[in-house]
């Protein structure tokens, strides 16, 4: 595909591929989300963290090491951003500025949004404000969640093998040695996958124009055409450069991650190493990408309640225990937030337009 980057549409004019109102469609899954979030709530109160926490335990929290945490966090969120443009580059040229902004309200809808819907919004922002087709977005996504996967389960495995752990009683914490196993494994062979598919690109097109046309040449020609796109949106790990770019941004994004946690963890008086941070990051990571109500609120806190349990005794997870969770989840998601909604209003946009964006004609 062409590498010049064309003036962006007015958000204005560009037309919206569906115009009915996304929200009869959302209700169903707010509902089921909220739910969901109710059940990690009760699992999370059931496992001795207060949702609030203690009024003594905020008191003695450090806040200097607050504003150092605060100042990580947004250097980790920066780079959580600023890694994508390797991920596009080989299908059109989008400056850095535009990049970040473009991911920030990206992850805003991610977190806002039930059952990871907000995914969506990335692939949506690009065709919208580039004419990037959406199926090569998700081409991009795809990339990023699995190197993302390989990373944060490898943090698990390696934290569960390497550190000592307290004997728990938690069946969703004894759990966690098959689960961190499953998930490396998954995202190994997705990626796997992704390395295959783009290695037989012309293979994997061919075969679906003959499978689909055997019902029908029109449907043929348009989901060939919509794998092949998904093959250009994950054409940079084949080339060296950009491989190396993106895989040294994310090793800054998730090395600053876990020192952030660390931080944070000093300023409310846990006696965690930092490789305690890198194990609570990883549960976090693989928790979070459980279908949640918005704000992935519940399995936050539940995933890193349990994660400490493995290092902390129940004492000290049920008070210092409870104003990390609390802080953390706060502070990320007031970032996030405010990262996500600025610009999105500063673009003149609403989520609902970026859920009315439809996928197969995209």
């Amino acid at each position: 595909m062409s590498s010049a980057s064309p003036e962006p549409p007015s958000f204005s004019t560009v037309p919206l591929a569906r115009q009915g109102s996304p929200l009869r469609d959302l209700l169903p899954k707010l509902g089921i989300s909220l739910a969901l979030g109710a059940l990690f709530l009760f699992l999370l109160r059931r496992g001795g963290m207060p949702l609030i926490p203690a009024g003594d335990d905020i008191a003695a929290v450090r806040w200097d090491l607050i504003g150092v945490y605060m100042v990580v966090l947004l250097a980790t969120h920066v780079f959580r951003a600023s890694r994508w443009r390797f991920l596009i580059a080989p299908v059109q040229h989008v400056p850095l500025r535009e990049v970040v902004l473009l991911n920030w309200i990206g992850f805003f809808a991610i977190f806002a949004l039930p059952l990871r819907l907000g995914e969506m919004a990335r692939p949506a922002l690009t065709k919208i404000r580039r004419g990037v087709p959406i199926s090569a977005g998700f081409g991009t996504v795809a990339v990023e969640r699995v190197i993302d996967g390989l990373v944060t389960s490898g943090c698990v495995v390696w934290a569960l093998v390497a550190l000592p752990r307290r004997a728990v009683s938690n069946p969703i914490a004894q759990s966690l040695p098959y689960y961190g196993a499953l998930a490396v494994t998954v995202f190994g062979a997705a990626f796997l996958g992704l390395v295959l598919f783009l290695w037989q690109r012309a293979l994997a097109v061919r075969l679906v124009d003959w499978t689909f046309g055997l019902a029908s040449k029109a449907l043929a020609a348009r989901v060939s055409a919509k794998v092949d796109s998904v093959a250009d949106g994950i054409r940079s790990i084949a080339v060296p450069r950009l491989a190396f770019g993106f895989a040294v941004e994310t090793v800054a994004y998730w090395g600053l991650n876990a020192a952030g946690m660390w931080i944070l963890a000093r300023a409310c008086g846990l006696e965690l190493d930092p490789g305690h941070a890198v194990a609570v990051m990883g549960i976090l990571a693989i928790g979070i990408l459980l279908p949640a109500g918005p704000g992935l609120f519940g399995n936050f806190q539940l995933a890193v309640s349990v994660a400490l349990q493995l290092y902390c005794s129940e004492a000290v997870v049920g008070s210092k225990g409870s104003v990390y969770v609390f802080l953390m989840y706060a502070t990320q998601a007031l970032l996030i937030s405010a990262a996500g909604i600025i610009p999105l209003y500063a673009l003149r946009l609403k989520l609902s337009d970026l859920l009315r964006v439809d996928p197969v004609k995209g």
